[in-house]
């Protein structure tokens, strides 16, 4: 899914316990004025960055200083990224993070050989041999060489004509 991150966002403070538990839906912070809002997808935080209690929590939205902890009811936000949900105390550090698992996504879409961006299968290259099959050509205009004739004749004769 696509996430929203945003630059200049401060680190900002709890305002409120945030319980450690997955029902624990709502963050209340000092400021989180430069924070991503969610309307272009959820976004990641961490409490507690470096201490034994943090915690990365995947976010669904924020407004002004509150924030909705994403939760489908099946998938939980807290705990993300290999952490554990844990409790916090008024005054834990919040910060925008980018993660492990926004780094490993993206890598992974980049070396995808199959199954790229919903196309299933094996995917047209512009360098090495292929072979295509199953494929209908609407264009009848040719650039390239066919059995190492440069120049066609006719378009039709890329259908066979």
């Amino acid at each position: 899914m696509r996430r929203s991150y945003a630059g200049a966002a401060k680190t900002a403070q709890l305002t409120a316990i945030l319980n450690g538990t997955t029902a624990a839906l709502t963050i209340e912070c000092d400021d989180l004025s430069n924070y991503p809002n969610g309307s272009s997808g959820p976004f990641y935080i961490v409490v507690d960055r470096g201490q034994v209690t943090e915690e990365k929590i995947l976010c669904e939205s924020r407004t002004n200083n509150t924030i909705t902890v994403y939760d489908t009811g099946l998938v939980s936000g807290r705990g993300a990224d290999g952490t554990t949900v844990l409790s916090h105390s008024i005054g834990a550090e919040v910060e925008h993070v980018f993660t492990a698992t926004d780094a490993d996504e993206a890598n992974a879409h980049v070396n995808a050989v199959s199954d790229v961006h919903g196309a299933t299968g094996d995917v047209v290259g512009t360098t090495g041999a292929q072979t295509l099959s199953d494929k209908t050509l609407e264009n009848t205009t040719f650039t390239g060489t066919i059995n190492g004739i440069t120049e066609i004749p006719h378009p039709l004769l890329l259908m066979g004509g």
